[in-house]
């Protein structure tokens, strides 16, 4: 008897053996295939002009497609200067520090905003100013009063997030992305940190998590 319930074990463990490996892994394997990641988050304003800047890394090329690319240091400035430019593109005078340059920016119709990636990372120290015609806009660093940081938010997220339909015989097949959320609400402004993940297939999921408690508001 005491055999029978041995092999009897033996069968479960190897039987469920692969569950717990892909189960264990779960968390391993999201947080390397990380395909754009912010770390630092400046924000600015003028009048109606609104503006961020997302800092850290990110995938070259960048294509939300389920597939993880090699990763490289940026820092994304998107800017809604609050009145129309019929312009696919504009040049704006951009000073980091003392240096000043300019700098063009390129329309994004999905946010009715113009964008550019300066093309390495700031620091949280770094003193950013963008002017354009009469609108100036100076940047100041806001995730440093984040209750939540984003390595918490990241390991929140993976420990949290249902992925399991992302994985093919045990090998996950996507890629994934923290970034900060914006949500407008006349002039008032929530931010939340957001990971998304998206499979080789299409599939998307997503988890909101807030910025002051970790809680989590959205896992869908």
């Amino acid at each position: 008897m005491k055999k029978k319930i041995m092999c009897l074990g033996l069968c479960l463990l190897f039987v469920t053996c692969p569950l717990v490996l892909i189960g264990c892994n779960e968390k391993p394997s999201l947080q390397s295939n990380i395909s754009e990641i912010t770390k630092l988050y400046f924000q600015g304003s003028s009048g109606e002009a609104h503006g961020s800047i997302s800092v850290g890394q990110r995938e070259e090329p960048y294509k939300m497609d389920g597939i993880h690319n090699k990763l490289y240091d940026f820092s994304l400035v998107v800017i809604d200067f609050g009145k129309i430019i019929d312009e696919e593109e504009i040049v704006t005078s951009l000073t980091i520090n003392d240096s000043e340059q300019d700098f063009t920016m390129y329309y994004n119709p999905l946010n009715n905003a113009f964008m550019a990636d300066i093309g390495y990372s700031l620091n949280e120290d770094d003193i950013v100013r963008v002017m354009f015609e009469d609108i100036t806009i100076d940047f100041s660093l806001v995730s440093d009063s984040f209750q939540v940081s984003w390595e918490q938010a990241l390991d929140k997220a993976t420990e949290n997030i249902d992925a399991k339909s992302f994985y093919e015989d045990g090998v996950f097949k996507g890629e994934c992305y923290l970034k900060v959320l914006t949500e407008r609400d006349d002039n008032f402004e929530d931010l939340f940190w957001v990971f998304t993940v998206v499979g080789e297939n299409g599939e998307v999921k997503n988890i909101v998590i807030s910025i002051e408690n970790g809680e989590i508001l959205a896992n869908q």
